[in-house]
């Protein structure tokens, strides 16, 4: 207990004093709570876990509290409480639409991440599997899900390579320095190159660093462990200070976007060096200009709203002005924007196994949402929001979408298809491809910058055996073949390349069979 009431101590702000002081117990918070309003389980009231944290506070955190509970006047919590009471802080997913019906404007979601961080800080998260791994695998690989750069560029590569695509790294002067967040570039690169594509044709300046292999969205947000989330940040600045960048841009992940916006200059106690711009906001700005070309699809989207970029971040006009930029048949859901309905799945409702028949169960509102809509597709600016939002459409049967697609769908990916229709019609394809900094570079440069240069210097190494073992059995990649059969053969070139370097010393420098095209015939 006294490690864990530390934390809180280290952690506690003058406005979270206003949360537990003022709190008059009227339990108008549940009526805003999916987790609640869909079970009726009082452990899942927000008050459940308000109600242990003022406890606590009351009694090891003010003099009354101190006075009172030897003499047993109030309540002592204990380790014991502490354990019965863990779960329910991530049977909830930080979302804070709790908040707007509170008549004080009291801020849940600033206790759950307090308590959350003091589980963390006393170890006790620790003996949650899922929460454990997350902190192992940042303390040792620097990746919540346990990849390594090697991994992540490895697998990046066999996609790109295998559609002519290439991806700048390690550019020094580049304008822009782009970080994935660890649930993309795990759980769907192969459908994020097309954010690759789209920032090489609306001629971005960026460059991704071999150095950092995520963002440490659930350092933040999921177990809420201050030291690694600033460890993260403050590789991030190092990295654009190495590489001499302008600014640092944030990807479709509602998490990432609250984090650098509003969290960081809490987590180092400073603003964040550089500034941040967001992926959406780059290719709003090419559209409205011209740079990026769209022919608008006609499918008929509804837009769900990530919690921590709407309501936390105040982006919901950004989306809007995206989709109606690239689509004809744009349907509002009810409620929309800040009073929407969490998709569960954010700060760890996802992440964390054990939630999933709960989750489900409390998704009844969201996919109620999407159904009135009658919109053949759901789209979302955030990773896990769109993972969340394909199991809800799969659990309730919903959308229209074409055999074989998802019903939930990234942005980017409503994006993609505009633009890739408007560069079809007019030849330009190519301008998908070649990345601006590698436009007229030599081999040499190539080489050392290049995604296709990269992957050789790891298929060329020891490390290749394990990497290309677990390609060969990724369900990622597995269903990227099942997608595209023709794949298969480029990681056999990929084996090829290691298997003669290893037996016969044959050295390459750039990866094979790449069409390159000649970079300065890319028209802009």
């Amino acid at each position: 207990m006294g490690l864990f009431v530390a934390s809180l101590e280290a952690h506690l702000t003058a406005e979270d004093v206003v949360n537990l002081e003022a709190c008059m117990d009227c339990k108008r918070c549940g009526d805003a709570c999916a987790w609640y309003l869909g079970t009726g389980e009082e452990k899942l009231h927000p008050t459940y876990k308000t109600n242990f944290v003022r406890d606590i506070y009351r009694r090891y955190m003010t003099l009354e509290g101190k006075i009172a509970g030897p003499l047993g006047l109030i309540p002592t919590p204990t380790a014991d409480d502490l354990r019965e009471h863990m779960a329910s802080f991530w049977h909830c997913t930080a979302c804070g639409r709790c908040t707007l019906a509170c008549p004080a404007g009291l801020s849940t979601r600033s206790l759950v991440r307090m308590a959350r961080a003091a589980y963390t800080d006393s170890g006790l998260s620790q003996e949650n599997a899922t929460l454990n791994s997350i902190i192992k695998n940042l303390e040792t690989v620097n990746h919540s899900f346990g990849l390594t750069i090697p991994h992540v560029l490895v697998r990046y590569s066999l996609f790109l390579c295998h559609q002519d695509i290439e991806l700048p790294v390690d550019i020094q002067g580049a304008e822009i320095l782009f970080v994935c967040p660890s649930a993309a570039n795990t759980r769907i690169p192969d459908y994020a190159t097309k954010v690759m594509e789209l920032l090489n044709a609306a001629n971005v300046d960026y460059t991704v660093s071999s150095r950092i292999a995520e963002t440490g969205t659930e350092a933040d947000h999921i177990v809420v462990h201050h030291e690694l989330a600033r460890k993260i940040l403050e590789d991030w600045e190092n990295e654009a200070e190495r590489l001499g960048v302008k600014q640092v841009m944030v990807a479709e992940c509602g998490c990432d976007t609250r984090s650098l916006f509003f969290e960081a200059q809490e987590i180092l106690g400073r603003p964040f060096k550089f500034p941040v711009v967001l992926f959406d906001a780059v290719l709003l700005e090419a559209i409205e200009k011209g740079g990026l070309p769209v022919e608008k699809t006609d499918k008929t989207i509804t837009l769900h709203d990530p919690c921590h970029s709407t309501r936390l971040a105040g982006q919901g006009d950004l989306m809007r002005e995206l989709l109606h930029a690239c689509t004809t048949n744009f349907i509002e859901m009810t409620p929309n924007r800040e009073y929407n309905y969490c998709c569960n799945g954010g700060a760890g409702g996802l992440r964390l196994p054990e939630n999933a028949p709960v989750r489900r169960q409390v998704s009844v509102f969201k996919a109620n949402q999407i159904k009135n809509t009658q919109a053949d597709y759901v789209t979302t600016p955030c990773v896990v929001c769109m993972l969340t939002l394909d199991d809800v459409c799969k659990t309730y049967n919903l959308g229209k979408q074409a055999e074989g697609e998802r019903a939930a769908i990234m942005m980017f990916e409503v994006v993609y298809e505009a633009v890739r229709n408007a560069l079809e019609r007019v030849g330009q394809l190519d301008r998908l491809r070649t990345p601006m900094q590698l436009r007229g570079r030599n081999e040499d440069f190539l080489r050392v910058h290049s995604s296709s240069g990269k992957v050789v210097q790891f298929l060329q190494s020891s490390l290749a055996p394990q990497i290309l073992t677990w390609l060969d059995n990724d369900e990622v990649v597995k269903r990227y073949f099942k997608a595209h059969p023709d794949a298969v053969a480029k990681l056999d070139e990929f084996k090829a390349v290691h298997t003669r370097w290893a037996e016969q010393g044959e050295k390459i420098e750039l990866c094979p069979n790449i069409q390159r095209r000649v970079p300065d015939a890319v028209l802009i």
